[in-house]
């Protein structure tokens, strides 16, 4: 179950067009294991928590986003690999010019820049939620071909963004789901001033998505001995 953070009484008087939101992120990491046929796994599964929870911070101004790392919530040290959580890695998004750019940490600091990808939403406006005591409405696409996504967004906060490189919709993310990651983001907070610098990562080489996603696969055979956790370390990286 989720708790929402009331965080405005007088938000629904007037846009917010500028603010930082905090992300409290959950994923099943048992889950994500279970079905895998490999000493590995089953060695692993008794060892670790169901459950990692991180917190991400994304502040948004000016029409444009930066998603980041903010702590985590673990008691218990838990790889990377399980968690899906590069503590250095940036997201940053330009939704008037719908530019995107990734800071994305493979062995070195790495970006990738490159125009948004269209995203198919449909909407389901009667399907409704309060999130962070924002009014939210449903919405759902399909990424990768096969990877469902259920977003919520509030048009009181009419920024086109949230997460990662999510974008598309006619007002902020403030809840997601991605049951093939087996992963939540929920809002807990937002925050009307933006102390963070909205612009975007200049520490770095910069590649071709191609040379991220083959990076990506190498990094998979050489920690795993195969691609096991491969696609989701693509989906992970460019959602």
């Amino acid at each position: 179950m989720f708790f929402f953070v009331i965080v405005a009484t007088n938000h629904a008087q007037k846009f917010i067009t500028s603010g930082t939101v905090e992300y409290e992120v959950k994923t099943n990491i048992k889950k994500g294991l279970e079905g895998e046929d490999d000493m590995w796994s089953r060695a692993l599964i008794d060892k670790i928590p169901a459950f990692t929870v991180n917190y991400y911070s994304y502040s948004f101004t000016d029409n444009k986003g930066l998603y980041k790392f903010d702590r985590t919530g673990d008691k218990q040290k838990i790889s990377s690999w399980l968690t899906g959580v590069e503590e250095d890695n940036i997201w940053y998004n330009d939704y008037q010019a719908h530019k995107y750019s990734n800071l994305i940490t493979i062995d070195n600091y790495n970006i990738v820049e490159g125009d948004e990808k269209k995203i198919k939403w449909k909407l389901s406006p009667s399907e409704t939620t309060v999130i962070a005591g924002f009014n939210c409405r449903k919405a759902s696409a399909i990424l990768f071909d096969s990877v469902y996504v259920f977003a919520y967004y509030t048009e009181e906060i009419p920024i086109s963004g949230g997460p990662m490189n999510m974008h598309g919709l006619p007002g902020l993310i403030l809840g997601l789901t991605i049951p093939r990651l087996y992963s939540s983001w929920i809002a807990t907070s937002l925050k009307l001033d933006v102390t963070t610098p909205v612009a975007p990562p200049v520490k770095g080489k910069k590649v071709t998505e191609t040379f991220v996603i083959n990076a990506l696969k190498e990094y998979g055979k050489r920690w795993t001995g195969g691609d096991k956790f491969t696609n989701k370390l693509i989906w992970r990286t460019f959602l």
